[in-house]
């Protein structure tokens, strides 16, 4: 059961993109935008987290990645954690709805506080730290713990880099939701 979550998932969640994408351009939305950090470090943060997730999905097709013999339960586990990111994930797409964009947006957007994103100021974070945290405990192997706690830490710095774009565009109204909204969970 777990091998085909991992499957499911990782293939979802590209064809997810896919159809947002397409989706984007199809309306003439423009998805780009300036980088929150550093134009090498957002790369590394976001290879790093595909590599983590890959990992688990050529481990789930077979390729025996493990150091360590993963007890059925754990795997389980692990993949439960890897499906609700991908749950959470898929929310704040949904939520974010047009205003999603890779980096910060130039475009007019409103600030998202409903859905989701009443319960969380970054959902899609959360999911993404999910999902990695599931690949890196089912594939059990060092190389992807690195590259799991590399993907945090460089998205972590992108949320930082957001929350002050986000008080510098939305000012007080930004404060009163970083009071009152957890960062993640």
């Amino acid at each position: 059961m777990a091998r085909i979550i991992f499957i499911v998932v990782f293939i979802g969640f590209f064809i997810l993109n896919t159809l947002q994408e397409k989706g984007f351009k199809a309306r003439g939305l423009d998805t780009g935008g300036e980088r929150p950090v550093r134009k090498g470090l957002f790369a590394l943060g976001k290879l790093s987290t595909i590599i983590c997730w890959a990992a688990a999905f050529a481990q789930a097709c077979g390729l025996n990645l493990r150091l360590i013999a993963l007890p059925r339960g754990l795997e389980l586990a692990a993949a439960v954690l890897f499906l609700f990111g991908f749950g959470v994930l898929w929310l704040a797409y949904r939520d974010l709805g047009d205003a999603n964009t890779t980096g910060l947006p130039a475009a007019v957007t409103e600030l998202k506080t409903k859905g989701i994103y009443a319960w969380s100021r970054n959902p899609l974070y959360a999911g993404l730290y999910l999902m990695t945290a599931g690949a890196a405990t089912y594939c059990s192997n060092v190389v992807v713990l690195v590259l799991s706690v590399t993907a945090v830490g460089v998205h972590h710095r992108i949320v930082l880099a957001e929350e002050k774009f986000l008080a510098a565009r939305f000012g007080q109204t930004y404060m009163d939701y970083k009071a009152a909204t957890r960062r993640y969970l």
